[in-house]
């Protein structure tokens, strides 16, 4: 929780969620400063896991209402995933990755890729606008050898 992203994304949603006029909850506060220490998606059930791991009071209806309250405010994405609505942190910069959903397993594992954002630039000159927002969810399966790289 020291870490200073960490700290501007619990202060980033604080402020959007008094300007929406919600008070602090207990439930919310915690379900904030578990995803404020996370990089990719949880579950429902892996954050109310984990904060009951940690000692914290909420139930699971508490975790759900909490991550809609943030997904509709715009602080949360939410992916549907095999069956299974997964969350995390909006990046206030703009800062984002994308996934790839593994057909074996399900597993969703996070990339970056410099050429893809380039490319997505390129369509929306070409269609005249600017692209203020995108979400990209690959699915594929492992090969036994990866291509060489160029």
């Amino acid at each position: 929780m020291n870490d200073p992203a960490s700290k501007r994304w619990i202060q980033h949603s604080n402020d959007v969620l008094r300007r929406a006029g919600l008070r602090a909850s207990a439930g919310r506060t915690a379900v904030v400063e578990l995803l404020s220490r996370q990089t990719c998606l949880l579950t429902a059930q892996e954050i109310a896991d984990q904060l009951r791991a940690d000692g914290s009071a909420g139930s699971t209806a508490t975790v759900y209402r909490a991550l809609e309250t943030l997904h509709e405010l715009g602080l949360v994405r939410r992916f549907d995933a095999e069956g299974t609505a997964r969350y995390e942190p909006v990046d206030p910069s703009g800062d984002h990755h994308h996934h790839i959903v593994l057909d074996e397993t399900g597993d969703v594992v996070p990339f970056d890729d410099a050429e893809l954002e380039r490319a997505i630039a390129g369509i929306g000159r070409r269609l005249g606008l600017v692209v203020t927002g995108h979400e990209i969810i690959l699915r594929g399966r492992l090969i036994e050898e990866p291509p060489e790289s160029d």
